[in-house]
């Protein structure tokens, strides 16, 4: 039974909790931002009217100094502000007693001058005559000197004669600022809600393909060109996609082997049963015969099965020992020196005088021999030779190479003669009455595999065939 549920929910949740972190994102980059450029904005903006107004002050400050130096004090100054720089006459007029100047109003400007002990002795705007003026303020003004004496400052501000018309500007810098800021956030997120949908896109191909696996559809595949870690998620879930059909066509191949080898060898034994029962054959040793051969293979079968499924699961019990491998290789060949008489085979074996020993399982080694003489000898044909070489072809290995002057094996072949119940060529499966199981080779890698050895093959049809495999040579240092 395949579970499902919240496929879609979890899928919708990925999406919303990207965007809602994207959403998060872009709202305290928009907050921050407005306020940092408001900010900035209305700095930069009385920086700019404190230089305008030092700038007109520096130009006052000559005039008004000729003024101390003819009058001797700052008696009547604000007279000396009907003049501009520039020596035009301002025009001044009476409101109630108060002075007022039109000129500097039209400029939007307040100009107020402090004698040397920072009172204020004048003032356009007509309000702060007589006020104290702290360290802070007079530094922004410009000094009004006579000689080397400094006997006043001269200040140009707008800060009290248009402080709702900066507000109305900044205002208006603000909520353009806010417009720019929302309108940079939308398109933020709408580019981010693609970006988020692409990337989750990829997601939902991998759910799709991982539920159908589920349901037993092993062909499926994601595709993904992306060098991303979703890419090489992709490509991990493609290779354990295939390697899954792989499996399962192996397992329904070994299923259907097992079957058919199974099936002769019961069919003998139970149609020789039947006919000893049935009184057909008489119950003699001859008739028992073909009974235990077959009982015997059955034996076989399952034991290599046994073999090679401790194997798969690294659980092949191994018992390494130093051992000389040129002397179990001459053991096994003696072995079979009975067999290869029997087909006039010449069988020999070659190595150098000295060799390291090799760390193995003898008797696991033995097996995987006798299991390549076995086929050696099986294909060879009469007056043949098979011709087992030992060497060391470096320090950390030796190597033991089965050579035979067989019909060989077909190239299409070869990828496949270490797989279980293989056979290049059914024909000659069985012969000799020597009846194989279909996993010698099998069980042979397995074995070698299992000592951290390599297993191969060569062979050309018309001109033999030679199977090698390593082991690990035994270091004294190790």
């Amino acid at each position: 039974m395949t579970h499902q549920v919240g496929r879609r929910p979890r899928l919708r949740g990925l999406f919303v909790k990207l965007m809602a972190a994207f959403i998060i994102v872009v709202l305290t980059v928009a907050v921050l931002a407005t306020w940092l450029a408001g900010q900035a904005t209305r700095q930069e903006f009385h920086g700019y009217t404190t230089m305008a107004g030092q700038m007109q002050a520096q130009r006052i400050a000559p005039y008004l100094a000729d003024y101390y130096r003819s009058a001797g004090s700052w008696d009547n100054v604000e007279f000396a502000l009907t003049y501009t720089p520039s020596g035009m006459a301002m025009r001044r007029t009476e409101v109630g007693r108060r002075p007022a100047w039109d000129m500097w109003q039209m400029m939007d400007a307040q100009v107020l001058v402090a004698d040397a002990q920072g009172r204020i002795v004048a003032d356009t705007g007509g309000e702060l005559t007589g006020r104290q003026l702290d360290e802070a303020s007079l530094a922004v003004g410009a000094p009004i000197m006579v000689g080397d004496t400094r006997v006043g400052t001269v200040l140009v501000t707008t800060a009290g004669l248009s402080t709702a018309q900066d507000d109305q500007f900044l205002n208006q810098v603000n909520q353009a600022i806010i417009l720019a800021v929302v309108v940079a956030s939308l398109v933020a997120l709408l580019l981010g809600a693609v970006i988020t949908w692409g990337v989750t896109r990829p997601i939902r191909e991998l759910t799709r393909a991982t539920e159908a696996i589920a349901t037993g559809d092993l062909s499926q595949r994601v595709t993904d060109s992306s060098g991303d870690e979703v890419g090489e998620l992709a490509t991990a879930f493609n290779l354990m996609a295939s390697q899954l059909e792989r499996a399962e066509s192996l397992r329904r191949q070994l299923t259907a082997d097992i079957a058919h080898e199974l099936r002769t060898p019961l069919a003998v034994i139970q149609g020789n049963v039947e006919a000893l029962q049935d009184g057909i054959f008489p119950l003699t040793v001859d008739a028992l015969e073909p009974i235990q051969a077959k009982t015997a293979l059955l034996a076989r079968l399952v034991e290599d099965l046994r073999q090679l499924a401790l194997a798969e699961a690294g659980q092949l019990p191994l018992d390494r020992q130093p051992t000389d491998l040129i002397d179990l290789t001459q053991r096994s060949v003696a072995g079979f020196q009975p067999v290869a008489e029997a087909k006039s085979i010449r069988l020999e074996v070659q190595g150098p005088a000295e060799l390291a020993l090799a760390m193995m399982d003898a008797q696991r080694i033995e097996q995987v021999l006798a299991n390549l003489l076995s086929n050696a000898l099986r294909f060879t044909p009469e007056g043949g030779a098979v011709q087992v070489k030992v060497s060391q072809p470096g320090p950390e290995w030796l190597k033991v190479r089965i050579r035979d002057t067989g019909p060989g094996i077909p190239p299409e072949a070869l990828p496949n003669v270490f797989e279980r119940f293989y056979r290049a060529d059914q024909s000659r499966a069985r012969d000799s009455g020597q009846e194989g199981t279909g996993l010698g080779l099998a069980v042979a890698r397995s074995i070698v595999q299992a000592h951290g050895g390599a297993i191969g093959v060569e062979s050309q049809p018309g001109h033999g065939t030679s199977v090698w495999f390593t082991l690990p040579a035994f270091s004294t240092g190790g």
